[in-house]
């Protein structure tokens, strides 16, 4: 079991935490210790005032039985052999790696885990050859020596001048550094790919301003202002805010430090009126506790995660359900039928993720699997909680993930990938913390002693903080100026590019720029104008010569972009010599039928035509509406939108016309063919543009000829000419 194999690897790595920074005390007799001196006396009576579980003794045993020693990888004698040990192979062990079986049926009684081998070896076979005892105690250390202890831990002074305050209020509380040996920005960016690091966010975090922390770059519409929740109401933090959670020291205070406090089982002060107080409720209180000391896992720490999924009154906590756990809809295939009718319960969300969708289904069908090492399906209470605290022991605790930080920030464990996490919520460490420091005050237990593991990064920064509040969109929306009493669109204006360039007849003294921004939170100013929210104007004078005007948006969170407008006069050309607006037309292979415009090509959008035009004459007024009057920015052309054009002091306006869309939105569809049937049919009466629009074999009428070209069309038969 993967379990065992971890368990080792956890055990010594604390040994390796505790070992390198404490004393090793020897054991003395009375006699021996009337012989010290009285500065040594003094000592002695310092390490008595030390509590017994501030001390951890490490056994070292050697194999006594000639023919040597099967190891094990369960605690009994059918187990499978793992590894084996040679007479006089000498291992280490401590007091939590024995295991009484309690089972007078069985040949040995008690076994010793063998962290080397990865399995349990009978103690019978065993006897210690020496005892050492570890004091992790600080409380009695003087300033000088608990600062030389932190230095021996790895923390420098960012860490150091917050461990001494808390220390001095809790002199029983002990911090070990944990050397990640992993590069800080490396693993800051790692966390802020998708998927790993999610904020929740809600309408009263949207109106203070916390937007700010949500990511930008992936599941977000610059052009819109909208952000896409990744898992619900959880979206993609940005790298700033992933590196603040991810820094230990923002934590290091006497409530948030208990993101750091060991996750194994602890008789001491864990106990099943805790977990009442947790939960509000007493029903699941033997069976959390039970589970916590069978599998080494805090049961204060599994009530917790119960609280903080929310799953004792809402799914994937369910009594009956019936619910369908097909491949296609969930990852987690039900191979027993695709529907399961049974009670469920899923109490700490396992498998409760939003990919590929439904989080709540994904957790009921992790919950409906068969898999006896973790007790599948979760068809009772019981079963659930056991089956759970297993599962999270075996694929987190076991992995290094032995606290509620590392449980969100794998960065302890060399061996497994970062996105082994518990949670995606970088706010979920802070939040239990919480929990545990208000329920250690409430019963008296600031005072116990605590051991917090505490990661360290290279290279990392002098300090972390949080994005500045405010909505960090600083994009314009429209930018357009205002000529000669014309306003004009700039061509292929983008949110994103920040320089244009226009050009404007010789005469020209001065211009008009029009902008507004794409976020309502965002102050505009136009060369030097007063801030103004959301829309701005100004006029400015030209020169003869290149004017540069900046059009500068101000994110709500204080972030700026600078949008730069060339304006040039030309001198080359008189404008009383532009082309006629005919000639216009006829350069642009547009067909001029009366009042209508038709041979633009469908899918054509406003720009492009816009384009067309003023490359033919740049100082023409290109303005299109849609059939109501409303400006069209950079949309699909349709029958019924119009045209103006102003060239060569003359305006004139047409209506586009497109053979074959009848309803105006610029394709051919069934919607078309079916307002042609229902003008035939007298349902309806199709008038001007839209009636030229129908009659597509161009005989100035609508018949059944007409219906069947359009038919044919969508079948791929024939191409309705615009011509």
């Amino acid at each position: 079991m993967k379990k065992i194999l971890y368990k080792l690897a956890i055990t010594f790595l604390l040994i390796l935490l505790v070992m390198p920074t404490v004393k090793a005390t020897e054991t003395t007799t009375p006699n021996e210790k009337d012989e010290e001196n009285s500065e040594n006396t003094n000592q002695e009576e310092k390490d008595d005032d030390v509590s017994e579980n501030q001390k951890i003794k490490i056994y070292t045993a050697r194999v006594i039985t000639t023919i040597g020693l099967n190891v094990r990888k369960e605690a009994n004698t059918n187990s499978e052999i793992v590894g084996f040990l040679n007479y006089n192979d000498t291992f280490q062990y401590r007091d939590a790696d024995i295991k009484e079986l309690n089972d007078p049926n069985a040949s040995c009684q008690v076994w010793i885990y063998v962290g080397s081998k990865n399995g349990y070896a009978c103690k019978d076979y065993t006897e210690v050859v020496s005892t050492e005892k570890i004091d992790t105690g600080v409380s009695n250390m003087t300033d000088e020596e608990f600062d030389d202890y932190l230095n021996k831990e790895g923390f420098d002074e960012t860490y150091k001048v917050k461990l001494k305050a808390i220390h001095k209020k809790y002199p029983n509380w002990i911090f070990k550094g944990v050397k990640t040996n992993r590069n800080w920005q490396s693993t800051v960016k790692q966390e802020s790919e998708i998927g790993y690091s999610t904020y929740y966010m809600d309408a009263i975090r949207e109106s203070a301003g916390q937007e700010a922390y949500l990511n930008t770059e992936s599941y977000y519409d610059w052009n819109t202002n909208m952000f896409y929740g990744y898992d619900g109401t959880f979206y993609l933090a940005n790298e700033q805010t992933v590196a603040y959670f991810l820094d230990p020291r923002n934590y290091l205070n006497e409530s948030n430090i208990f993101m750091f406090e060991t996750l194994y089982f602890n008789d001491t002060y864990q106990d099943k009126d805790k977990i009442k107080s947790i939960l509000g409720t007493d029903e699941y209180s033997d069976l959390i506790y039970n589970n916590g000391k069978k599998y080494n896992y805090s049961p204060i720490a599994l009530a917790i995660k119960i609280r903080q999924e929310g799953t004792l009154n809402r799914r994937p906590t369910l009594g009956n359900v019936s619910v369908n756990c097909t491949g296609t809809n969930s990852p987690y295939y039900n191979p027993n039928g695709t529907r399961y009718n049974a009670p469920l319960y899923n109490f700490f969300n396992i498998g409760a993720t939003s990919s590929p969708s439904n989080a709540d289904l994904n957790g009921l069908c992790y919950a409906a699997l068969t898999n006896e090492d973790y007790f599948l399906p979760w068809n009772t209470k019981a079963r659930a909680i056991e089956g759970g605290t297993k599962w999270i022991y075996n694929n987190y605790v076991a992995s290094l993930q032995y606290t509620n930080y590392f449980q969100k920030f794998n960065t302890a464990n060399p061996n497994t990938e970062i996105w082994h996490q518990y949670m995606t919520n970088i706010e979920d460490p802070k939040s239990q913390s919480s929990i545990l420091y208000n329920l250690y005050s409430n019963i008296g237990l600031l005072n116990s002693s605590f051991i917090f593991y505490i990661p360290i990064y290279d290279q990392m920064p002098e300090k972390t903080e949080l994005p500045k509040l405010g909505n960090p969109n600083n994009w314009l929306k429209t930018l357009t100026y205002t000529a000669n009493n014309t306003t004009y669109n700039i061509s292929n204006f983008n949110g994103n590019v920040t320089d244009y360039t226009v050009t404007v007849p010789h005469y020209t003294e001065n211009i008009t720029i029009n902008g507004t921004t794409v976020a309502k939170t965002s102050y505009l100013a136009i060369e030097g104008s007063n801030n103004s929210l959301k829309t701005a104007s100004k006029q400015v004078t030209l020169s003869d010569e290149e004017n540069k005007f900046k059009i500068v948006v101000t994110a709500g969170n204080g972030n700026t972009k600078t949008y730069t407008l060339t304006v040039i006069k030309d001198k080359e050309v008189n404008p009383m010599e532009q082309p006629t607006i005919e000639e216009m037309l006829d350069q642009a292979q547009l067909t001029l039928n009366e009042t209508y415009v038709n041979g633009i090509t469908f899918g054509k959008n406003t720009n492009a035509l816009t384009d067309d035009l003023l490359k033919i004459n740049k100082y023409a007024i290109i303005k299109i509406t849609n059939d109501k009057d409303e400006v069209k920015n950079n949309g699909i052309l349709g029958t019924g939108d119009r045209l103006t054009i102003t060239s060569n002091n003359e305006t004139k306006t047409f209506e586009i016309l497109l053979f074959g869309d009848i309803n105006g939105d610029g394709n051919i569809t069934n919607l078309d063919l079916l307002r042609v049937q229902r003008h035939l049919w007298n349902d309806i009466e199709l008038k001007e543009v839209y009636f030229k629009a129908a009659d597509v074999n161009k005989d100035g009428t609508i018949t059944n000829l007409d219906l069947l070209r359009i038919q044919r069309h969508l079948w791929n038969d024939i191409v309705i000419s615009q011509n």
